[in-house]
């Protein structure tokens, strides 16, 4: 965390207005404080989508802290075959404290998610 969350997920959504039909999308999404804002906003939520999903996918987050501002700023791209990616964006919120990471399966029922490994590099 720093200042907020920052998920970066496969999430299975449902499609307003169909009979229990579902659509599976990449989002990264932060949720924090927005000082600059007026008034200043103590919370908001912010998603975008990404690239394709896949019944396999591979998905990353970069981080830069920029000290000069005190904020962290977070990138993400996934890629179906772990090869190519797709960068989706950049969030960047007020550093608060050391960023953690957490794995989650999420939404609608039956929803399955398998994490095979986890891997962390100092940049």
């Amino acid at each position: 965390m720093s200042g907020g969350q920052y998920k970066l997920v496969h999430a299975v959504l449902p499609v307003s207005h169909t009979d229990g039909k579902a659509t599976h999308v990449t989002e990264f999404a932060k949720e924090g404080e927005r000082p600059t804002t007026t008034p200043p906003t103590p919370v908001a939520y912010g998603p975008m989508f990404g690239g394709p999903s896949a019944d396999t996918l591979w998905m990353r987050l970069s981080h830069h802290a920029d000290t000069a501002r005190n904020e962290t700023e977070v990138r993400a791209a996934t890629s179906t075959d772990g090869v190519r990616w797709t960068h989706t964006g950049v969030w960047t919120l007020p550093t608060v404290s050391k960023l953690r990471i957490g794995l989650v399966a999420q939404n609608t029922a039956g929803a399955i998610a398998r994490f095979d490994y986890v891997r962390t590099y100092r940049g």
